[in-house]
């Protein structure tokens, strides 16, 4: 945004050097990105008069002219065919620099230096337009008005004695879009309070409400429209001073009316639009959608194609502007004009956004509207406006500012912490000096105690909504510089270094047994995310379609990779991820934290071939027990012994033949199948097979303290044992059983054989296990082998319904 530092002056007194304004507003937030001395620009640069014309002696379309310049009188060459004897002409002196090079293609500016041209030295130079930058004339010399004084530099006689500053304005700080804005930080450098413009009104004795009236049929998209009727405007061309004003940062004066709306824009940062009055039907403003595929032709005789979302402006028969962006044909100022509304309104940000974008046109209002102008400053603009224009033209001013305000601004109540703020600083700022630091940038204090501040936002700092925010206001107001930098580090060698390196032992152990790791992004679309069948932990701000949401589980972004994989010939996949996953409660408030969780989760995936294919080692598609299979010998790695498959059917919406895994009984995660209709949306053809297991369960469930044991000097023995039992009886079932009853010698249960037949009846099965006994201190008797088995007989049979096979 350009800045006029003449304009600024008005509402802050300041002396500061541009390296210093550049510096210390730089230091506050607001990055100075360049600046302009208006007045350098014509530096060596006068008004200067033609006192002889006479014809080159050794060219026909050259003149040789004496030409007064105040201190001196120059001979200057020129070429230009309207020069004439007493005419007030600008001089370029040796030595300056000229804006527009009218022979060179791209302008370029140049040097100008002393020349001989055919043979007679030329001093000096008289200029075009074109060449100063203030026209587009490059035939003829600019030929000043008689009244110029000859010897002024020419800066001073065309007004030139700005500097214009381009500062970048972040898209949270729509309150330093104009120049009260940037006056408000400047008050907070120099320490001088800001001075707002004095607006004073004389009103008619009619009443506004009696000749217009507003009505808002969407109070979402337009939660506030102020306006203010004027009659006998004169719409005339708007005086010198204010054009300069707004020449200097960029904008093209219209007209006296149009002047005004877009002088108090960038006064007081609200847009305004100003209506042709008589062109209104029923003098009437309704604010509401554009129905979908409408056209509207706006100011730059454009036709635009509109949805539904877009917001408009109406009177009782059209459309008329579309709001915050840019007004319509059927109602602009024009010289005929005598009676205007003067339109100053709040619109939803995200709105004119997003009609901003779909129509391709950006304006200063839309600009300044997606960055949240201030909802309590709409009738102090158009009451600014109106004065103006009175003033200028001598208009009359009805009665009252037409208010339509259904849902006043709630205000804010923050509460700042002193020993956070402090602590979060490196401070040790006291709750005055923070307070008045707030209210130095127009913050409210409500209330002060030693422990903590009880803070109201003003209407335009909406960006000010959490604690930590206003931490940050004060930093910028006590200054980054003056924050000590502490580089102190101590190191305690007396206790022991504490390294949490379980991660990477996870990693390493599932690398060796050939598993490659795989990094999936976190986010991921909606329609995704549901496949969980969880609530979705949203992004308030996506960066796209495809990235809406955090992921609560690891699955489906493992599949996308093996679904990458397999597309480039790679069909025999081993992945792991070691990540993050996310959880919404909805039970919960969706703007507090606790309803938020994240665990840390191991994944693993199998598909393809079970094994490599090699000499004398037959090919087989891997199965769940394969995965089952690595996850045991996993979890005996990491000494997690007490550790239990569940088989059951569940409502996973992932897998199929789902399995619980539990350590020291405790839900640890699970493996299963992937579902076919998931394995059709992902384009995989062949069974996939997956198991995840949380992290923290694993890491807890690990025994802290391990004890190591010699082997055992006594032989042990082995017992086969063959049960029958109904088939729907689990493996795991049958193997506690044992496990339970066999006693302390027992040392290891291991499932050999399984056969389903005749032999044992419609719907049994028979399971075989290998039993080990075993004892420290001695050789065991067959009596107590013997005994032992028959107590595990015994449970098993009671437990199971079990018949010992013989």
């Amino acid at each position: 945004m350009k800045v006029s530092q003449n304009l600024l002056k008005q509402y802050i007194d300041f002396k500061l050097s541009t390296k210093q304004f550049v510096e210390g507003l730089t230091m506050l937030g607001l990055e100075v990105e360049s600046y302009e001395d208006l007045a350098k620009k014509y530096e060596n640069f006068f008004v200067g008069e033609v006192l002889e014309r006479q014809k080159h002696p050794n060219a026909d379309r050259l003149t040789l002219c004496k030409v007064n310049v105040g201190k001196e009188t120059l001979d200057i060459v020129c070429g230009a065919l309207n020069v004439e004897a007493g005419q007030k002409v600008a001089v370029a002196l040796v030595g300056a620099t000229i804006p527009h090079n009218q022979h060179d293609p791209d302008g370029e500016p140049f040097v100008l230096t002393k020349a001989k041209i055919r043979g007679v030295e030329s001093n000096g130079m008289i200029c075009s337009a074109f060449e100063l930058g203030v026209g587009d004339d490059a035939d003829g010399i600019l030929v000043l008005g008689k009244e110029s004084k000859v010897g002024t530099p020419l800066s001073k006689h065309f007004r030139q004695n700005d500097v214009v500053y381009e500062i970048g304005i972040t898209p949270n700080r729509g309150d330093c879009l104009s120049h009260i804005g940037i006056a408000r930080e400047l008050a907070v450098l120099v320490s001088k309070k800001l001075k707002h413009p004095v607006i004073k009104l004389k009103e008619s004795g009619e009443a506004s409400s009696k000749h217009a009236s507003i009505q808002i049929l969407d109070k979402a998209r337009c939660p506030r429209y102020s306006a203010r009727v004027l009659r006998n405007v004169k719409v005339q061309p708007s005086p010198q001073w204010l054009q300069d004003v707004l020449t200097n940062v960029g904008v093209r004066p219209i007209n006296v009316v149009v002047d005004v709306t877009n002088y108090v824009m960038l006064e007081m940062g609200q847009p305004l639009h100003a209506f042709d009055y008589d062109r209104l039907a029923q003098h009437t403003v309704i604010v509401k959608t554009a129905k979908e595929g409408d056209t509207f032709t706006t100011l730059d005789g454009k036709d635009r194609k509109l949805t539904s979302d877009v917001l408009m402006i109406c009177d009782t028969e059209k459309p008329v502007a579309i709001a915050g962006v840019m007004g319509g044909l059927n109602s602009e100022i024009s010289d005929a004009t005598t009676n205007i509304l003067i339109e100053s309104a709040h619109f939803d940000p995200k709105n004119i956004r997003r009609t901003s974008r779909h129509l391709g046109l950006s304006s200063e209002a839309s600009y300044r509207f997606e960055r949240n102008v201030d909802v309590e400053n709409t009738v102090a603009a158009a009451n600014r406006a109106a004065q103006m224009i009175q003033e200028l033209t001598g208009a009359e001013i009805l009665k009252g500012a037409l208010d339509v305000y259904p849902k006043r601004r709630k205000t804010p109540r923050i509460t700042l912490r002193i020993s956070q703020a402090n602590s979060i600083l490196g401070t040790s700022l006291s709750n005055r000096e923070m307070s008045a630091s707030l209210t130095k940038l127009g913050i409210k204090v409500q209330s002060n105690s030693k422990k903590e501040l009880k803070v109201s936002p003003p209407g335009f700092r909406p960006d000010l909504m959490e604690e930590i925010d206003l931490i940050e206001e004060v930093a910028r107001v006590h200054g980054y510089d003056n924050i000590e930098t502490k580089t102190k580090a101590g190191i305690d060698f007396s206790s022991a270094v504490v390294s949490d390196r379980f991660e990477d032992e996870l990693r390493n152990s599932v690398v060796g047994s050939g598993f490659n790791e795989i990094l999936a992004i976190s986010l991921q679309d909606e329609k995704t995310i549901s496949l969980a069948g969880r609530p979705a932990v949203k992004v308030l701000n996506p960066v796209s379609a495809e990235m809406q949401a955090l992921r609560t589980e690891l699955v489906t972004g493992a599949l996308e990779v093996a679904r990458h994989n397999r597309h480039h010939g790679a069909m025999n996949l081993r992945l792991f991820e070691i990540g993050n996953v996310f959880r919404f409660d909805s039970a919960k408030k969706p703007d507090s934290l606790e309803a938020y969780g994240e665990e840390q989760r191991l994944l693993l995936l199998m598909s393809g071939n079970a094994s490599p294919l090699g000499y004398g080692n037959a090919s087989r598609k891997c199965d769940l027990l394969d995965l089952k299979g690595e996850v045991s010998a996993f979890l005996q790695k990491f000494c997690l012994d007490k550790n239990r498959f569940i088989y059951y059917d569940t409502h996973n919406t992932l897998t199929e033949r789902t399995i619980f895994v539990e350590i020291n009984g405790t839900y640890a995660g699970f493996l299963g199948t992937i579902k076919k209709e998931l394995l059709e949306r992902f384009e995989i053809d062949e069974d996939v097979f997956v198991c995840e297991l949380g992290v923290q369960a694993l890491r807890e469930g690990r025994p802290t303290n391990r004890k190591f044991e010699a082997s055992p000097k006594f032989p042990g023995v082995s017992r086969d044992l063959a049960f029958v039992v109904d088939e729907i009886v689990p493996h795991g079932k049958i193997e506690e059983s044992i496990r339970n009853s066999g006693g302390m010698l027992l040392k290891n249960v291991t499932l050999f054989d399984m056969y389903v037949g005749a032999q044992v009846g419609s719907g049994k099965k028979s399971l075989a296990y290998a039993l080990e006994f075993q004892a420290h201190d001695r050789t065991m008797t067959d009596d107590e082998i013997e005994k032992n088995i028959g107590k595990i007989v015994q449970a098993v049979q009671r437990e199971c319904n079990a018949v010992l096979r013989s």
